[in-house]
């Protein structure tokens, strides 16, 4: 039975989604076309420019993201909590920016001014919607699909769907299970033979932070901030009381919506573990070893463990992570709570976190949301 979404993703709480968009038609739509033998040359560069437009302007931290020839990884984190300890003023400027159809003016390319924003203030309908679907998952995907849509329809002189159905998604709640999400999204170019190394091929999350360029991404670790975000970020009181270093991008523009990072981790570890798994994953299945006849160097295995994951099933959670885990990737003690919570008999995926995951190992609240 399918899972509807709501069950899945609570727009009030903050939380990590895996998301995941294919193609209509698995065509080959994004990079080269093998069976029409095209070059879909600059495509997979417009995705990126609109992820990383949709950074600056969402409260949805992207922690991770790879673009494959049909289809779009995400690793997403929605955060209510930002938006609410945004001014209504702003909430309005980065509506207004992303839907600049909405402002009340009937002028031919009107640019958005302080009177249009002064006027929309005083509509709190307007606002609250805006403040919803400024931290939704959904909204979010929308507006990073349909631009790209519309434009490779008009490229191609085509009309009709791009995407093959809505976006597949899985909530993350463990430490464990995002390291494993984030370590599988990155080698999925590698394994797609888009590149010799991991960083090899531009467009993914692992090449940008290679590369030094991921200023719009969530930082990899809190001591990752740049200076310039020391300066940007202030300290916000929210609705809840409890002050959070939020961006104001009413300010200062921000490639991003906040400072919060991604794990516990520094770059130079998660670096060791991601190039460690693409090795040891094409040679065992060059040599047809199973994952636990390969020995896991000791550093590799504490980093591991100390996220809560069995070192001994890590390569086999890596090649098999798409079967394996399928709405809910967390501890075995969050996934028993599950069915309850959703009054069902039982959930997909109980059983392979048993197996990848250390219960006594706690996941991080302030990571994982």
């Amino acid at each position: 039975m399918a899972t509807p979404r709501k069950d899945t993703f609570d727009p009030h709480v903050v939380g990590i989604y895996h998301c995941m968009t294919r193609c209509v038609r698995q065509l080959f739509l994004l990079g080269r076309d093998k069976k029409a033998n095209l070059e879909n040359a600059g495509r997979w560069q417009f995705c990126v420019l609109r992820l990383e437009y949709l950074a600056g302007l969402f409260a949805i931290d992207v922690l991770d993201f790879a673009l494959l020839s049909n289809h779009i990884h995400t690793l997403l984190r929605n955060r209510p909590d930002v938006v609410s300890a945004w001014s209504d003023r702003e909430v309005v400027r980065r509506w207004f920016v992303l839907h600049p159809s909405e402002v009340p003016c009937k002028e031919k390319n009107h640019v958005l001014t302080e009177q249009d924003i002064d006027k929309a203030v005083k509509d709190h309908e307007l606002i609250a919607h805006a403040r919803r679907e400024l931290s939704s998952l959904s909204h979010f995907q929308k507006c990073l699909l349909e631009p790209i849509a519309k434009e490779f329809n008009r490229r191609d002189e085509k009309k009709g769907h791009f995407v093959a159905e809505r976006f597949r998604c899985k909530r993350i709640d463990c430490d464990g299970g995002l390291l494993a999400c984030s370590v599988y999204i990155a080698l999925n170019p590698f394994r797609a033979g888009l590149g010799d190394t991991l960083h090899d091929h531009p467009f993914s999350s692992y090449s940008h932070r290679y590369r030094g360029d991921a200023a719009w991404l969530s930082p990899l670790f809190l001591d990752e901030r740049a200076i310039a975000y020391d300066q940007v970020a202030e300290l916000t009181i929210g609705e809840d009381g409890v002050q959070r270093l939020v961006a104001q991008a009413n300010l200062h523009p921000s490639p991003r919506c906040s400072e919060k990072g991604t794990l516990p981790l520094h770059w130079l570890e998660y670096q060791e573990i991601s190039e460690w798994t693409a090795e040891h994953i094409g040679c065992r299945r060059g040599l047809g070893q199973r994952a636990q006849e390969i020995t896991v160097p000791k550093r590799i295995e504490e980093l591991l463990q100390s996220l809560g994951i069995d070192p001994k099933f890590w390569l086999d959670t890596i090649d098999r992570y798409a079967e394996l885990f399928h709405n809910f990737v967390a501890l075995p003690s969050q996934m028993e709570t599950i069915p309850r919570r959703l009054k069902r008999k039982y959930v997909k995926g109980v059983r392979a976190c048993r197996t990848c995951f250390i219960e006594q190992a706690a996941s991080s609240e302030e990571l994982s949301g």
